[in-house]
Parts: structure tokens; sequence; C-alpha cells
């Protein structure tokens, strides 16, 4: 659990994707929040739930100072203490829109269970990790029992509709397609009839990304999941995800991943029998 209060402008400069589910809290100002293919604005008092390996990213909205709490948390532990209600625990993780903004009625019990989280991460007295497990599923708990966008009551926030931003979901909707084709920026802006500077442009207001940053995480996050997951050589992996430089996927995933593929590999699962790696 992190609790970070910031004056001033700030955005992230980490490219986020984790094996990992992550609630972020609110406490104070408004942010905007880019998760999987568009940007949402989030306001003081709103949640939001981000899925294991979904990019995401918060920037800033022009307005100063912001108060929040990160929360993080594996499946493999809700499956131990919570074997038949992993699914609904994990619901508000999956929803099309992410942001969850409870009814005023629930903001008092929200407030509780999110100042009994900081007090037990302040103090750690004897017990609070049992403390914080607690309020965690309660916290769980009453977002998957929150109404979801198409039921009574505005529950969920929705994306920016500015036409930039529909604009821009369609370019990332199309980028998350076809990352790994060889995608430029010239030849994307050419797809959507626009010019290369505005799509650059307006591709990292919208997003919180530049294009190329984009285009590699992508193709990272892809390589990452077969090597966990796949036999294949790595030579193969690199072409598959649009590296055609060996070399510079080698550089790329490092610096992203911490660790080279062949060590992350071999890090993250057993080699699968058969076939030679590359």
């Amino acid at each position: 659990m992190d609790y970070v209060k910031r004056k001033g402008h700030f955005s992230m400069t980490a490219n986020h994707f984790h094996p990992h589910y992550e609630v972020y809290y609110l406490c104070e100002g408004e942010r905007m929040y880019f998760v999987k293919d568009r940007s949402y604005r989030v306001k003081a008092g709103d949640l939001v739930f981000i899925g294991r390996q979904v990019l995401h990213k918060t920037s800033d909205t022009g307005i100063p100072d912001h108060e929040r709490i990160v929360i993080s948390l594996r499946h493999e532990w809700l499956e131990r203490a919570y074997p038949g209600e992993t699914a609904l625990l994990t619901e508000p993780f999956t929803r099309e829109c992410p942001v969850v903004s409870l009814p005023a009625r629930q903001f008092p019990e929200l407030k509780r269970i999110i100042s009994g989280i900081m007090k037990e991460m302040r103090e750690q007295e004897a017990g609070y990790a049992v403390r914080l497990r607690h309020a965690m599923v309660e916290l769980l708990l009453m977002a998957a029992r929150a109404p979801g966008r198409n039921d009574e009551g505005p529950a969920v926030t929705g994306e920016e509709d500015s036409p930039m931003h529909v604009r821009m979901i369609k370019v990332v909707q199309y980028l998350n397609d076809h990352y790994a084709e060889p995608l430029s920026l010239t030849g994307v802006a050419q797809q959507f009839d626009i010019s290369s500077y505005y799509l650059s442009r307006i591709f990292k207001s919208a997003t919180g990304f530049a294009f190329t940053e984009y285009m590699n995480l992508l193709r990272l996050k892809e390589a990452q999941r077969l090597l966990r997951e796949s036999g294949l050589q790595i030579t193969e992996i690199a072409l598959r995800t649009g590296f055609d430089n060996f070399s510079h996927f080698g550089k790329a995933f490092k610096k992203m991943a911490g660790l080279p593929p062949r060590a992350y590999r071999s890090a993250n699962r057993p080699l699968l029998t058969g076939g030679q790696e590359s």
C-alpha cells in the first residue's frame, strides 16, 4: 500500500503494467487516468480498479495538488483467502469502465474504510496486516455491489467525451489490435486522415504517452506474456511482437522489465520442454 500527498503539478513518468491488481483512491484533487485504451477524469472520492497486465498512467489535469492511496493485491491471495468469492471480489477489475464513483450515501462508509487503512498503515500495531486484509475485502465488496454503467444510478463515471478524446480512443484501439505490424506515426496518421504532428501532440495529451512509447509498451507487454506462457524461441517472440531488430528488442525489454528476456523467462516460469531458445 502506498500513500502520497503531492503539491504542485505531477504526471507519472513510470510506464505501468504489472501482474497484480491495483486499487487507486483519490482523496483530494483531480487527475486524468489512462487505462487500457482511453482516459478518464478522476475526482476526489473516486476509486479506480486496474486489472492485471493492463497499461495505465496518471497525468495532470492542470489543477495542482493531489492526495491518493494505491493498494496492490495478488489474485493468489484472494483465491486462498476467499476461494468461493474470488469472482465477486475481482469483478470491479473486469468492468468496461474502471472508475467507480459511489453514491453520496456511501461516502461515510467509504471514508471509514480508507481512514482505517491509512491508520493501520501509519501505526502498524500488532495484527495490523489482518486489519488491512479485512478492510481491503470490505472495499472490494462495496465496489462489486455498486451499480455499473447500465444499472440505475450514475455510479460509474464515463470517459472524456470531447471529439479529440473520442478520436484518440479509436487510434489507441487500432494500435492495440495491430501492434505486431510495422506501424509508424506517419502511417497511422494517414490511416486516420490526420497530420503526423497533430497525432503526436494530441495522442500525448489524451493518453499521457508518447506514440512510440505506447507502441513499445504494447509490444513488450505481449512479449512478457509469451515468455511466461509459451515455449517460443526468443527471436520468434521478438518478431511476433513487432520488433524487427533483435538487439533493440533485448535492450528495450531489459530497460522495461529489469531483466534480459532469457532471465525474465527463467525467473517467471520453468522452461517448457522441446525446442532451443535463442
